[in-house]
């Protein structure tokens, strides 16, 4: 017999980039508060045969502090969208100047319904927060990879939260804009 630590095991597959990392923001059930950290480029991927489409964006996690990459549904960018070209919301730079709520219901399902809320008021980042966003691997560059590990017929890191849920003909605003 020879001892084993899967722990180990994930964890050098992760650091080798055989794996999703965990480093990806999802919603979760409730209240999710997030900064929308640089611009959504669209992208489009593959989850189990059938073709998915998110906005790839950076966003600071307000629960650990932490800039992650973040696979936004097309309903949140609608609402987003919204919000720039208001009266009493509109922004033209990102980081935006403002956090946002973002209210999962049924999160996990492929009824999930999602209402995004902003704050009353702008907050300036602070100098640790800029740092992790310039620390973050270019956005570009980071969608690059995330095509190459696609086109080399890799496991994806871009399924829908709620993936498990989906059928191969779902028009969800999470697979389809």
């Amino acid at each position: 017999m020879s001892k084993v630590d899967f722990g180990a095991r994930r964890k050098e597959a992760e650091a080798a980039g055989l794996l999703g990392s965990g480093d990806y923001y999802k919603l979760k059930e409730g209240d999710n508060r997030l900064r929308l950290m640089a611009e959504c480029l669209p992208h489009q991927s593959d989850y189990q045969g059938k073709p998915t489409f998110k906005w790839l964006t950076y966003i600071l996690d307000r629960r650990d502090g932490k800039v992650k990459p973040f696979f936004m549904p097309h309903k949140i960018y609608k609402a987003i969208e919204a919000l720039q070209t208001s009266e009493d919301y509109a922004f033209y730079d990102v980081p935006m100047p403002y956090d946002l709520t973002v209210h999962a219901k049924k999160a996990g399902t492929k009824d999930v319904e999602y209402t995004v809320m902003p704050a009353r008021k702008e907050t300036p980042l602070t100098p640790a927060e800029e740092s992790e966003l310039d620390q973050a691997k270019p956005l570009r560059e980071l969608q690059k990879l995330l095509k190459d590990k696609q086109a080399k017929g890799e496991p994806s890191t871009t399924e829908p939260d709620n993936a498990e849920e989906h059928s191969e003909t779902c028009t969800c605003d999470q697979c389809v804009p």
